[in-house]
């Protein structure tokens, strides 16, 4: 039997082996290649040295299809990815003249002279194809060696990804276009794990060929289902039969399939309807309203946030009562309840979404343990209020979670509303 073919994954900079920056290309790299039915069976990170570069490529080359290096490809000296691969295989650099323009229009752009470091990344490995970089001036690298396709991308994560999606995904499916790989994804939120495989009950219900990848990330979870049979039509029933099977049970827990996020699903909904969003945040901070404007098009949805972390600001800005705070205090549902209507009568909108909790390490009680948060959503002519515990983790983990646990609630509460 053929094997199936394999990727390998090489990671370049001193930044990540040290911890100063997370890895994030690996996951992603990782489940894009999946994706291409090529899947990752080594991940490496390796110095920014010559021969460590060079010695984890000659590695690859003895059992990998794919392999995609990532980093390494700046303008300065410790930037070694291109000189390691030209060295291995005996590549001389060379000028390029569509390379040197692109490198001259991006600075033309930001109303600057290249930088004589930067005329360093005009030139290009002969033997080589050029990957483009439309973000930046660090070109990609493709060429074939001994059956191996070898790639290396910038390390920067949107240029990175950029580049795979537009142009490596298309090169490995055009080459290995007989190894379709049969997925798919469904998004979650407001189940954990635990909760979810409860609700499931019985799987053993569904195909052997069926496997299910559980991916939770910071408040939501990912639930990956895949068919390991070689038969498209067979493949197709496998994962359309598992689809149905677990939306029968927790169909309110799913948003998406694919890759939208939370705050894309909420704003085509908002869109679609011509109606618009407001926040009033307090142990978020504005992560919640970062959330949102991270998604493309938000401003055709979001109208305005609001960051009232101290009492003053609550009352000032939203409305909320003096007695209210008194009596019930910031992280309350009461409190919540009234920062979500002043938000949305100052804004005018149609949806309010609130947040007030305590995100620790210190505040907490008995009565409001650290990592309680209230949240409230105010629209359709009425207001509810949600209390959860997302537990004493960190407090980037306690406003990460919370934020995503209030999109989730808007989000029902959008959806009910017809």
């Amino acid at each position: 039997m053929e094997s199936k073919p394999k990727s390998e994954l090489i990671t370049v900079g001193d930044e990540l082996l040290l911890g100063r920056t997370v890895n994030s290309n690996a996951a992603f790299l990782g489940q894009r290649l999946a994706e291409c039915g090529i899947p990752v069976k080594w991940s490496s990170c390796v110095a920014d040295d010559l021969s460590e570069i060079q010695a984890a490529i000659s590695l690859a080359m003895n059992r990998a299809d794919v392999i995609i290096l990532s980093g390494g490809l700046g303008p300065t000296p410790d930037d070694l990815t291109r000189d390691a691969i030209g060295q291995l295989f005996g590549l001389p650099l060379t000028e390029s003249a569509e390379q040197r323009s692109h490198v001259e229009e991006i600075f033309r752009k930001l109303g600057r002279e290249v930088p004589v470091h930067s005329m360093n990344q005009t030139l290009v490995l002969g033997g080589t194809i050029r990957l483009d970089n439309p973000l930046g001036t660090a070109a990609g690298i493709f060429l074939e060696r001994k059956g191996r396709l070898i790639f290396a991308v910038p390390g920067v994560p949107p240029e990175m990804e950029k580049m795979f999606d537009e142009q490596i995904a298309p090169i490995i499916e055009r080459r290995f276009s007989t190894s379709k790989y049969f997925a798919k994804t469904l998004r979650l939120a407001g189940i954990g794990e635990s909760q979810l495989l409860e609700k499931l009950g019985n799987l053993d219900l569904l195909s052997r060929r069926v496997v299910l990848a559980y991916l939770p990330h910071q408040g939501l979870l990912d639930l990956r289902l895949t068919s390991t049979a070689t038969d498209e039509l067979e493949a197709e029933a496998d994962i359309a039969f598992a689809e149905h099977f677990i939306r029968e049970r927790v169909a309110d827990h799913i948003y998406a399939t694919g890759r939208d996020t939370l705050a894309q699903v909420i704003g085509d909904i908002l869109v679609n309807r011509a109606q618009w969003l407001t926040t009033a945040e307090s142990c978020t901070g504005g992560l919640l309203s970062s959330m949102i404007t991270d998604t493309p098009g938000a401003s055709r949805w979001f109208s305005r946030g609001y960051v009232t972390y101290s009492n003053n600001s609550k009352e000032a800005l939203l409305g909320v009562g003096e007695n209210t705070l008194s009596t019930h205090g910031a992280v309350s549902e009461q409190t919540v309840r009234e920062m979500a209507e002043g938000a949305l009568r100052n804004a005018g909108a149609d949806w309010a979404v609130s947040l007030s909790g305590i995100a620790g390490p210190d505040g907490g009680t008995a009565e409001k343990p650290v990592g309680t948060v209230w949240i409230g959503i105010s629209g359709n002519k009425e207001t509810i209020a949600r209390k959860i515990l997302v537990g004493s983790r960190s407090r980037e983990l306690v406003k990460t979670r919370a934020a995503h646990h209030a999109l989730y609630l808007l989000y029902r509460q959008i959806v009910s509303a017809g």
